[in-house]
């Protein structure tokens, strides 16, 4: 469990509506607003979808036309692949 010396403070501004919205939600669902925040920031920041530093940079290198494969069809994409 986190400790108050682990805390951080956070202040946003919200529309009035997501704000009543939120709040409405929270009290349907028996949480607070800052759990309902909490759950979804952990839902976002530790999926298992997060991309890895190794599929960042295959990406960065894609984007920049860098280590491209070409090949005639699938047979020969897997050749040059060795699978």
């Amino acid at each position: 469990m986190t400790t108050k010396s682990h805390l951080s403070r956070m202040t946003i501004d919200v529309p009035e509506e997501d704000h009543k919205r939120l709040k409405a939600l929270a009290a349907i669902l028996g949480k607070s607003m800052r759990e309902i925040i909490i759950e979804w920031i952990h839902e976002h920041l530790y999926s298992l979808n997060t991309p890895n530093a190794e599929t960042l940079e295959a990406i960065r290198q894609i984007e920049n036309g860098e280590n491209l494969i070409e090949s005639k069809n699938i047979n020969d994409l897997f050749k040059k692949l060795g699978i």
